[in-house]
């Protein structure tokens, strides 16, 4: 889920944008009470059965599932084959849970004619595994919007932050193509405010595209940075971000498990798994109802 493209527009992100203006959070609607969903895209071996916790499953469509054998170069370019993109899209219909397209390489930033061919070549993707398969329940992974750091950190007006909410609204074709949107809100920092001005702001700017706002979390802290990476957050700080998310989103998609060379074997007693139970149990409450407006 994590690749150098992507390690590298949040570096670039953070370090041309992070040490302008003082932020100040922008000013985001709390979602009234709702049914809050939460979603296991985790690849952990040996994991329980989640959908006893309330944690629905979702299918997320890596590059890998498109592209089979094809030098990098190629895939850089090239759309997949038709053929290859309409078996994913029946073996994913068959398992009825919602799908997440996780293309990362068709980069969405820098000029305008980049930009446009590598909308075109996501629209087409999507409209070939809708042909195939209408009842798929699409969206695409940390696209919509882009998950800049830097930006989020900065005030709603400031030149920054009007650089990304513009950015952001070039991508605004391919919403109509999809049934939600899932913007990626990892940890880069210990700093906990600076993770909650750049969540709300991510999930402020998912709105504009009028679908269910799903936020992928994941407990480590991201490999973009070289001194934490992966290392697990603290309990509290996996807290804090499972209850940011249920007050500003639809739901959640927690990502996360794969051990470098393959999936890491699943361990009960972690502490973000422990948070997360509490937090399920806590959500649960009244019909499954999220209770954090009332």
């Amino acid at each position: 889920m994590i690749t150098a493209g992507a390690i590298i527009r949040v570096l670039v992100a953070f370090i041309l944008c992070v040490g302008a203006a003082t932020a100040s959070e922008p000013t985001p609607k709390l979602l009234p009470p709702h049914e809050f969903k939460v979603f296991d895209g985790t690849l952990y071996r040996g994991k329980p059965d989640m959908t006893r916790y309330g944690i629905e499953p979702i299918e997320v469509l890596y590059v890998s599932r498109f592209f089979h054998n094809v030098p990098a170069a190629y895939t850089q370019q090239q759309l997949p084959d038709r053929r290859i993109v309409r078996r994913v899209a029946r073996e994913a219909s068959a398992l009825k849970r919602p799908v997440i397209i996780d293309i990362e390489h068709w980069s969405l930033t820098g000029s305008d004619s980049s930009m446009r061919s590598n909308m075109a070549k996501h629209i087409t993707v999507l409209q070939w595994l809708r042909n195939e398969a209408p009842d798929l329940n699409l969206g695409y992974f940390a696209i919509l919007p882009e998950p800049a750091y830097g930006w989020a950190l900065k005030s709603p007006g400031s030149r920054e932050y009007d650089l990304w909410s513009a950015d952001n609204e070039r991508r605004s074709d391919l919403a109509p193509l999809v049934d939600a949107v899932y913007p990626a809100v990892y940890t880069y920092f210990p700093d906990r405010d600076a993770w909650v001005r750049y969540a709300i702001a991510n999930l402020t700017e998912a709105r504009r595209y009028g679908k269910p706002v799903y936020a992928f979390l994941w407990p480590q802290y991201s490999e973009a940075n070289k001194d934490i990476g992966l290392q697990f957050l603290p309990a509290d700080y996996w807290r804090l971000q499972l209850e940011t998310v249920r007050k500003y989103a639809d739901g959640i998609a927690i990502w996360g498990g794969w051990g470098g060379v393959g999936p890491a074997v699943w361990d009960d007693n972690a502490p973000w798994w422990q948070v997360t139970r509490d937090f399920m149990h806590d959500l649960r409450g009244k019909n499954g109802v999220s209770q954090h407006n009332k």
